[in-house]
């Protein structure tokens, strides 16, 4: 249950964050999934719907933007976006070791797409009562 223990940080992060804004109710979560994470979105927003019950966040959309993947090749030095090797089936591909685009080397080290990140989460405030 990787993506459920992943949403309930992005449940306890944005709570926080809202409470401490004076939010009533958030309404939308955006956030950045790197494509390192492996995190599922279809199942990410699934286990975000069960951790917001009952909180502020509670009917809230989450909306992702996956992030690709960067890696650095130790035998020819490029450094960039990760490319699924079309060889490989789609089911397992993202799984598989990632080889270098440029010279097909496996000595590469993950450089970018590692993270997730609340990038903003949209809230209705509390009015203040000025007296």
């Amino acid at each position: 249950m990787h993506e459920f223990s992943a949403a309930c940080s992005i449940v306890d992060t944005a709570v926080e964050a809202a409470k401490s804004n004076n939010a009533t109710k958030v309404s939308i979560v955006n956030v950045e999934v790197g494509e390192f994470t492996f995190l599922v979105p279809e199942q990410l927003v699934f286990n975000f719907e069960i951790a917001s019950r009952n909180s502020i966040l509670e009917g809230a959309e989450l909306r992702i933007k996956t992030v690709k993947g960067r890696l650095l090749c130790n035998d020819c030095r490029f450094e960039g976006e990760s490319q699924i090797d079309p060889n490989i089936p789609n089911q397992i591909a993202v799984f598989a070791p990632m080889k270098c685009p440029k010279c097909g080397g496996s000595s590469t080290k993950i450089t970018g797409g590692k993270d997730f990140v609340i990038t903003s989460i949209e809230a209705e405030i509390a009015e203040s009562t000025a007296g």
